[in-house]
């Protein structure tokens, strides 16, 4: 397994482990309800990872404007139009903010 994702399990398990201890879920018996809200919590780490890393590839504003290619400089806002609404898309597949 990738460490990333060992890190996020285990940052998906904190917030969790908190609830337990608050009497919503009961991480000793790991009932299912504390299952679901793990499961929930790794996944929407990991949507959240991949929308991070797909911005990454965002193009600034300062890089476009110093650009003197004027077809160049339209591209690169095309590029960042396109992982703007990327983001958006993935945010609405998974319901993640």
């Amino acid at each position: 397994m990738n460490e990333r994702f060992k890190e996020l399990a285990n940052e998906a398990f904190t917030p969790i482990n908190d609830m337990a201890s608050e009497g919503i879920a009961d991480r000793h018996t790991f009932n299912m309800h504390w299952f679901q809200l793990y499961n929930q919590k790794f996944a929407e780490l990991i949507v959240k990872e991949c929308i991070a890393r797909v911005l990454t590839c965002t193009i600034s504003d300062n890089e476009i404007d110093a650009e003197h290619d004027l077809l160049y400089r339209e591209y690169n806002k095309g590029v960042n139009s396109g992982l703007a609404w990327a983001e958006s898309v993935i945010k609405d597949h998974f319901g993640v903010e």
